[in-house]
């Protein structure tokens, strides 16, 4: 299911795939606070690890935007549960589980902008990609708790 969403992204222009920045200039902000990492240890069929972030919370159901960016793709999941993908220069971020969208796509919005809500203790699991290449979002994510 995130491969054939990813092959339908839109592609980015010669520009926008030739403006790298310092990978570790990469700043997240919380997506969801108060929230416990249940990601799971190995959850691949060939036992490799992917590198994505789940979270719950108990007491947040505000899901936010990472970092100012440009929404890409609003679609509902097999689940019934929305995913939303945002960009930012050549980093595309992918999350999914939440219950209720407030976000639509070509949207601009800023570090900490509400993009969707989810019912308290639900997963929302956070993918993170450097133009094609899956990165690891927790090498990025700047919590203050």
């Amino acid at each position: 299911m995130l491969a054939a969403g990813l092959l339908s992204l839109p592609l980015l222009s010669n520009a926008q795939k030739g403006r790298k920045q310092a990978k570790d200039s990469l700043s997240l902000g919380c997506i969801l606070y108060q929230a416990k990492d249940i990601t799971p240890k190995e959850d691949r069929a060939d036992g490799m690890k992917e590198p994505k972030l789940v979270l719950i919370s108990n007491t947040d159901t505000t899901i936010k935007a990472g970092m100012d960016a440009v929404i890409s793709k609003v679609q509902r999941g097999q689940e019934g549960k929305w995913e939303v993908v945002y960009y930012h220069q050549d980093y595309w971020f992918w999350v999914s589980g939440i219950t209720k969208v407030a976000v639509r796509p070509n949207q601009k919005v800023k570090a900490g902008d509400t993009i969707g809500y989810i019912e308290t203790g639900d997963p929302v699991e956070l993918l993170v990609y450097d133009f094609e290449t899956p990165v690891d979002p927790k090498k990025y994510l700047k919590c203050a708790q």
